[in-house]
């Protein structure tokens, strides 16, 4: 993809001119002044980078603020003479540091060398966004996790949302698909819904949303991951699926910093598929058809080209080495892909104005050629204190997103995905031919009809861009010193374009050329009034927050495409000349109006109480049930504190927890209440005529689904906070599950949505933070499990299970389980056979010695019978982990730092619906490698597991059955970066104020027994069909260099 030039000048020449004009105030400074410079270090006279400074003058409002570089150093510049100066030095994990009284001279240097002693409460103290207010995490009550800038800015990520796979215990992130751009599947404490949403809420600076794929990675300060009942039941009916609050840089005041951030990379393919060579899939070719001719009663003596069922010459030519070629058609396709990335920053001011600037343009093509995502992205964050009472946050985020991607997925033949193509063509068969076109697979008689991928992947025309600006105005005015009133006003716009085009072309069978387009625009705004209270009454320490909030979104949307071009020369709709084969359009609305409270309250810091509830209204719900009422309450005790284990040298920190809550989801449809009505072709006296008839019944008690949540957790640290644990136990109940259910034939209709279902979660997570070494060399390592277990408990009024291609969800077990038949071997020669179980029995696909053998599972009595039918179909395997993990490793010596972060996870299975071509037993489909020790006689039975090739399959193999899942389990190391920041020296001669280089690599290896492009895939979102795969896009690795300069 090639970067829109005219876009990105403007985006730098706005964000340069916003940085002159901020800046200014430093460049006019004049009067005597004089220089101040220092050096930061901890008791071990280490350098401290990063480490806030500020000085203020006693008086007057003289404020200027900077923070130390890579070697610990600071310095003002014209700084005006004369006093009374303090300097305040703060940094993460150290106590802050105050020196005052100092009185600066005209011309004359003042140096400081300060000394931090790191706090004995690191961590304690760090402030935690919980939802409409901020904690300490030594105050928090509920489960909440948060992950840093820090950990996840090197990792050139495209979606913010990708940084937390590994990191976050209770939240399962999927790299689903490689495609740029593409968001992961995100599962936090299991799975509670059947038809609504499963995924989170986001809130993005206090404004919900649904959509971050606009958002710049490096504009992101910290997320925080709210997880139980505790701490989700503020947002209500939208907290079922756990909450994720992205918190985007802010100014400081002081002198103005810009920066420079930017990164090149290249990416490739991790993992592929390993396929039959030309002469594996010839011979594979040659015994199908042998079988196939011997089982219809053929002869087959002679040449084979000669049979009844005759074998291909092509396959002869292979076979006797007169045909040489062997070419991995996935190799043209899959490409080494360029990523890059460039950002300008500044971020500075006074008390009186904070401002945080910058400008993103990201480029990253995808290793399958003509596809790529590009961003271009600003941001403007404001904080303005007015007077001593008001203050204001203006927050700005205008972005723009260009998509290009071509359906990848698929199992065989027409209409298959690139990627699905490109695994069908046999290694014998070219992409192009000996003139360099593209080779036509129409009509071959080796190979199943397939649009050529590498034609398709080169000459469609395919893109969607999508605009948007999210925006948001709060205010705080102080009432009182304990009283707050809060307002804020957001909102977003966001449109999308998109179109596509074929072109007609032989090696497309010449299909008539299509093109469509598509375009919308949604429209969402949001307005809060809250009331915050803050006081301390001696040891009583008591918070409160009340609230009313109203969101609203409309959108609209319409689609056409056609099949009428003339030609290929005009790829847009203009060209048809107003034949529109297809179009549709739509209209939407929905809003929430919610009333919201919450009260927390500790003694002493030793025992405290926090209850909220939440009063939510929506438009989705029948009248009888439009408004739902969600309650909280949590329990902490900080048993450290108390007296009788004061004295215990080696406990630092010690607080039990426990929660309960209750939140919903409204994740359905926004109509799904009323009646409907559909537009229905039918014929009238012969003539073709619309009318309009009954397409669902109303149900006004269409309510919300609910969770109950309880949780119970323990936070530990020893060893002055060189060992922290974190446990946590969690018990959820999602009742009022939206099922579609079967109503009586009087109504006019056989099913209708109702509030019927049930599921139960029940899981445990562990964090195990370890400081292994401090030092001059210093060495960290957190590691995080988790594993939950997910039961439905109801279905219906009468039970039935729901069955959803492979997938069956039904009582006792957990949703989508994997359901078929259980494969048992194959039928190694006549005697077994013989002994059965036999599948069809007397019919021409009967089994037979060669073919796969099922298990027995049981007959029309419930009892196994001998014979395979649907009475055996059973629950074969499971989508789920029995647990998940993630670990990173951080190393540091000096100004090199090293980071080693993994992922993995354990007894998960995978639905592989490509093996409906490639492991199918006909060989018009490339084949997998891993078939190739087949059976081929009752002397040669193979592996005794894989059976014969047959381009007439019998014995029932390509029923649905364990033959397609595949492993799950893995382990990827997720990022390694080595970083380096320049010294003190180097950097001032180049007169930057810091400059640090990096190099990072992003899934460098994989050790898993999965066959397939990826282990931890699901194609879908649905949750009643978790775990299948088919010929996804495939999962890159890569390798990028990058560099951080601020000046």
């Amino acid at each position: 993809m090639r970067p829109n030039r005219f876009k990105s000048g403007v985006i730098l020449y706005t964000l340069m001119s916003l940085l002159f004009a901020l800046s200014s105030t430093d460049i006019l400074a004049q009067g005597k002044t004089s220089l101040v410079k220092g050096v930061v270090q901890n008791n071990e006279g280490n350098p401290l980078a990063g480490v806030s400074v500020i000085i203020r003058k006693t008086g007057d409002n003289f404020t200027s603020g900077t923070s130390t570089d890579s070697s610990g150093i600071f310095s003002f510049s014209r700084i005006p003479a004369g006093g009374s100066y303090s300097f305040t030095f703060t940094a993460v994990g150290y106590e802050p540091q105050v020196l005052a009284g100092y009185n600066i001279k005209a011309d004359i240097s003042l140096s400081l060398v300060v000394k931090m002693k790191a706090s004995a409460a690191e961590g304690l103290d760090q402030v935690v966004v919980v939802g409409y207010g901020v904690q300490k995490r030594k105050d928090l009550t509920g489960s909440v996790v948060s992950v840093g800038n820090k950990e996840v800015k090197d990792l050139g990520l495209t979606r913010i949302d990708q940084g937390l796979a590994g990191r976050v215990p209770g939240v399962q992130v999927k790299a689903a698909s490689g495609e740029p751009g593409i968001a992961p599947q995100i599962r936090i404490r299991g799975i509670g819904s059947i038809s609504a949403g499963v995924g989170p809420l986001y809130v993005i600076d206090g404004f919900p949303t649904d959509n971050i794929q606009t958002l710049n990675p490096n504009d992101i300060e910290s997320l925080d991951i709210l997880k139980d009942a505790s701490a989700t039941a503020i947002y209500g009916s939208r907290g079922s699926n756990g909450v994720i609050i992205i918190n985007t840089k802010r100014g400081k005041a002081g002198k103005s910093v810009l920066g420079l951030d930017a990164y090149y990379g290249v990416q490739k393919v991790s993992k592929i598929p390993k396929m039959k060579n030309s002469v594996e899939q010839a011979e594979w070719w040659l015994d199908g058809m042998r079988n196939k001719n011997i089982d219809a009663g053929l002869d087959v003596s002679g040449d084979p080209t000669t049979w009844s069922q005759p074998v291909p010459q092509v396959i002869m030519d292979v076979l006797e080495g007169k045909n040489t070629t062997d070419e991995e058609a996935l190799d043209g396709i899959l490409v080494n892909a360029p990523q890059k990335m460039i950002q300008l920053s500044a971020s500075g001011g006074t008390d009186l104005l904070k401002y945080a600037l910058s400008g993103e343009y990201m480029n990253q093509d995808g290793i399958v050629i003509n596809s790529g995502f590009q961003r271009y992205s600003v941001r403007a964050n404001f904080d303005a204190k007015l007077n001593d009472r008001l203050t204001l946050k203006l927050n700005l985020n205008p972005s723009f997103t260009k998509q290009s991607a071509l359906p990848s997925t698929g199992v065989c033949c027409l209409g298959s995905g690139v990627v699905a193509a490109a695994l069908n063509i046999s290694n014998y068969r070219p992409l192009k031919d000996a003139d360099g076109n593209f080779f036509n697979y129409d009509g071959l008689p080796d190979l199943a009809a397939v649009y050529n991928p590498l034609a398709v992947a080169s000459e469609t025309r395919v893109s969607n861009k999508l605009t948007r600006l999210l925006a948001n105005l709060s205010a705080d005015y102080r009432i009182t010193n304990a009283l707050h009133f809060n307002f804020l006003l957001g909102g977003s716009v966001l449109g999308t374009k998109g179109m596509l085009f074929k072109p007609q072309r032989p090696y497309f069978f010449n299909d008539l050329p299509f093109g469509s387009d598509n375009s919308s625009q949604i429209t969402n705004w949001l307005t809060e009034y809250t009331l915050n209270y803050n006081k301390s009454f001696g040891k009583h320490n008591l918070q409160g927050l009340a609230g009313y909030t109203v969101q609203k979104e409309n959108g609209e949307s319409n689609s056409l495409s056609s099949n009428r071009f003339p030609n290929n020369l005009v790829p847009t709709l203009s060209a048809v000349g107003g034949l529109i084969t297809a179009g549709t359009s739509d209209l939407y609305e929905w809003s929430l109006l919610s009333y919201l409270a919450r009260v927390n309250y500790n003694y002493d810091g030793k025992y405290y109480v926090t209850g909220s509830i939440r009063t939510d209204g929506s438009s989705r719900f029948g009248e009888k049930n439009k408004y739902g009422v969600f309650p909280s309450v949590a329990l902490a005790w900080r048993l450290s504190q108390e007296n009788f284990l004061k004295d215990v040298s080696f406990l630092n920190e010690l607080k039990l927890r426990t929660s309960y809550g209750e939140t919903g989801n409204n994740n359905i449809g926004n109509y799904d209440q009323y009646a409907t009505i559909n537009y229905e072709n039918y014929a009238l006296g012969g003539v073709a005529t619309t009318g309009i008839a009954p397409a669902r019944i109303a149900n006004s008690s269409l309510t919300w689904e609910k969770q109950q949540s309880v949780n119970v957790g323990i936070d530990a640290s020893f060893f002055q906070r060189r060992l922290s644990i974190v446990i946590d136990h969690f018990e959820s109940r999602n009742t009022e599950l939206l099922l579609n259910v079967n109503v009586p034939n009087i109504t006019g209709f056989s099913t209708a949505l109702q509030n019927i279902g049930e599921v139960r979660n029940t899981g445990w997570e562990f964090v195990l933070s370890t400081v292994n070494i401090a030092g001059k060399f210093d060495w960290s390592t957190d590691f995080n499990l988790s594993s939950y277990r997910n039961k439905v408990t109801k279905l219906g009024p009468e039970g039935d299970p729901i069955y959803s291609g492979n997938n069956v969800t039904m009582i006792g077990h957990p949703i989508g389980m994997f359901y078929g038949f259980v494969t048992d071997g194959v039928f190694k020669n006549a005697t077994e056979l013989t002994n059965g179980p036999v599948f069809n029995p007397g019919a021409a696909d009967r089994s037979r010695v060669g073919d796969v053998r099922f298990k027995d599972i049981s007959g029309p009595d419930g009892k196994p019978d001998g014979v395979i039918n649907n009475f055996d179909k059973t629950i074969m395997g499971s989508p789920y982990p029995e647990f998940y993990y993630g670990m990173t490793n951080r190393f540091s010596f000096k100004n090199i730092t090293l980071s080693v972060s993994v992922q993995g996870s354990k007894g998960s299975q995978i639905y592989d619906m490509a093996r409906d071509g490639g492991y199918s037993g006909r060989a018009r489909v490339r084949g997998y490698a891993f078939s190739n020790n087949y059976w081929k006689s009752e002397q040669a039975p193979g592996d005794g597991v894989t059976p014969r090739p047959n381009d007439n399959p019998t014995g029932g193999f390509r029923l649905p059955s364990t033959k397609y899942l595949d492993n799950g389990s893995y382990l990827r190391f997720n990022n390694i970066t080595l970083a380096y920041l320049l010294p003190a020296g180097i950097v001032q001669k180049l007169r930057l104020n810091a400059l640090r280089v990096y190099v990072n690599a992003t899934n460098p290896f994989l050790i898993t027994k999965n066959k397939g492009f990826n282990p931890d895939v699901s194609m879908n979102d649905n949750p009643l069909m978790p775990g299948i795969e088919s010929s996804n896009y495939p999962l890159p690795k890569g390798i990028m260099m990058g560099i951080n300069v601020t000046f």
